[in-house]
């Protein structure tokens, strides 16, 4: 009896969870409320990685403790940007940071996305297929392999750069002051573009999402989900 009480309660709490209708038609119609496909969950990816704006990447640190070489799994929070919306995102790194140290020293590194990454005071869509609005774990993320591109600009006019400075001040407007080569900066940075080469996503509970790779060719031939109320 007590069995079948705990399932009626778990059953409950499934109905009233419930998942986010398929939106990828250009009516924005419901499909279905079946696990998204490969193409589907990439075009989750994209929309993930376009509407947050922080990221952790994910580096090793080597350090020397007790005599003993060890090297430390550590991940920083970094702003990014998808100011070209192909979803391989643009970061902007202080030279003297740890991550960029990290990865100067030869390490490995990736890049972790998940629902809610962006600054408090940005109002962005947190629903997506498959996922469940409000859960953390019931919710999308991705993590990012690639590699990292050196973007330089000898034109402080140069047009380039005059959209990617104005997309990444829109969604980090505290980050003018570390801007390469800003006069108020005490630190040197520089921009990166993350050409993403692997995806991995969890796009919440594997009931009703997405879960595993997503081929890279699939990931940057989609596009991201329709979104009325998005103001990005």
């Amino acid at each position: 009896m007590i069995l079948i009480i705990n399932l009626l309660y778990i059953l409950i709490a499934c109905v009233c969870a419930g998942a986010t209708p398929i939106r990828f038609d250009e009516e924005q119609t419901i499909i279905s409320n079946r696990i998204p496909s490969e193409i589907e969950a990439a075009s989750i990816a994209r929309t993930l990685v376009f509407r947050e704006s922080l990221t952790n990447i994910n580096t090793i640190k080597k350090i020397i403790s007790n005599g003993i070489h060890k090297s430390i799994p550590v991940s920083s929070v970094e702003y990014y940007v998808d100011v070209d919306e192909d979803g391989d995102p643009y970061l902007l790194l202080v030279d003297i940071g740890s991550t960029n140290q990290n990865i100067i020293k030869g390490s490995e590194f990736s890049l972790t996305i998940r629902v809610g990454d962006h600054p408090t005071n940005d109002d962005v869509n947190e629903e997506y297929p498959g996922g469940i609005e409000n859960s953390p774990a019931g919710s999308p993320r991705v993590q990012l392999t690639g590699k990292l591109v050196n973007k330089t600009y000898k034109n402080p006019l140069d047009i380039d750069l005059i959209k990617l400075e104005t997309a990444f001040l829109r969604r980090h407007p505290d980050a003018r002051y570390w801007l390469p080569n800003s006069i108020v900066s005490p630190h040197k940075s520089h921009w990166v573009k993350f050409k993403v080469e692997d995806i991995y996503l969890i796009g919440g509970f594997g009931d009703r999402a997405y879960i595993g790779s997503i081929d890279p060719e699939i990931y940057h031939s989609v596009g991201t989900i329709p979104d009325a109320d998005s103001s990005l």
